[in-house]
């Protein structure tokens, strides 16, 4: 907890620091490549957005074979993000706060430590990346049927390291207006969008006894490719509604590990397979030239076809109400950040 409250300390000084170094210097706007009636581009503010969401992960692990599963869920109901945005960069910090009700419920549920980080950029004003790490630990095994509490289980840990690729096809629809609010779609348009989705996936059950569970650890890898769709539609000079939808294919490895209670020793078996998922997100929201809010639906669901007998499934179904302000940018951030840009203004696309 020491790395998440000097992270978080760090965090909120940075952007203080962002806040009182504004300058009075007027939006001067950069060379689009784009029809400028369709977008405009806050390239001159920084933009710091609080969120309150539910994009909380509940674990499936599966027995294919006896067609059971045990179904995991952790002690947090909503969590608080903070996330800072300027030009083509992002950085964002999640964590789930016990004063939230639903989130302390400990006594019962056991304790559950949340700690998500992102990291987006824009490679060109159309090639994106994103880079995320989260960590969750403490669960609870319900039954499938009606989630009623069955065991605690404190110590389980999930971490996940991974990162997203995407392309915008349509160079005047703005993905940038529907994640970071660092633009305004003024015309309503869609996209295509491919995207490379890959993760390294981790699961420790750090249980005493693993009988129950009939597993110990999990390690994943998954590198999947998307087709998805995206349209903004603008309802007003102020709001928006954003839909999109993501179907995708992709390849799966695993490794299990059993631990044998006879000869207390780990065995290890291995799978590789192919998984089908979808990701769904639909927004609506309200966007003046600094103050901006609204909310977001997600959803995420993986489906895996493999020769193992145990899968290990992660969906997420999640609601996120936002709300941010655009600051005037500080001439020492601009000047770093322009020295980069130039850089990258070079790539071919």
């Amino acid at each position: 907890m020491d790395f998440k409250k000097n992270f978080f300390i760090g965090f909120c000084i940075l952007l203080s620091t962002f806040a009182f170094s504004q300058n009075d210097t007027l939006y001067q706007e950069v060379t689009q490549k784009y029809d400028t009636t369709y977008r405009v581009n806050y390239a001159n503010k920084m933009i710091c957005k609080l969120n309150i969401d539910s994009d909380i992960n509940n674990i499936y692990i599966r027995k294919v074979r006896e067609k059971s599963e045990n179904k995991f869920i952790p002690n947090e109901i909503f969590k608080l993000r903070f996330s800072f945005d300027y030009r083509f960069l992002g950085i964002t910090v999640s964590f789930s706060p016990s004063f939230f009700p639903g989130n302390n419920d400990n006594s019962i549920k056991g304790n559950t430590l949340i700690l998500d980080l992102g990291f987006k950029f824009f490679y060109s004003d159309r090639l994106r990346q994103e880079i995320i790490y989260k960590n969750v630990q403490g669960y609870y095994l319900v039954s499938p049927e009606n989630d009623e509490l069955i065991e605690a289980y404190p110590h389980m840990k999930v971490n996940t390291y991974g990162g997203k690729t995407f392309f915008i096809v349509n160079r005047n629809f703005s993905y940038r207006a529907y994640e970071s609010q660092t633009e305004r779609q003024m015309r309503s348009v869609g996209s295509f969008i491919p995207s490379v989705y890959y993760a390294y996936n981790t699961l420790e059950t750090n249980a005493e006894n693993t009988t129950k569970l009939f597993i110990d650890k999990i390690y994943s890898y998954d590198l999947i490719l998307q087709a998805g769709y995206m349209y903004n539609l603008v309802l007003d000079k102020k709001w928006f509604a954003t839909a999109g939808f993501h179907p995708g294919i992709g390849y799966n490895h695993s490794k299990n590990f059993y631990q044998n209670n006879q000869s207390n020793l780990e065995l290890e078996q291995k799978s590789q397979g192919i998984n089908f998922n979808i990701d769904a997100n639909l927004a609506l929201g309200f966007n003046n030239s600094n103050f901006f809010s609204g909310v977001k639906a997600n959803y995420r669901n993986f489906n895996y076809i493999n020769e193992l007998n145990t899968e290990f499934i992660n969906t997420r179904i999640g609601i996120d109400f936002f709300i941010g302000y655009r600051f005037k940018e500080s001439k020492p951030i601009k000047k770093v950040f322009e020295k980069i840009e130039k850089q990258l203004d070079r790539l071919p696309i």
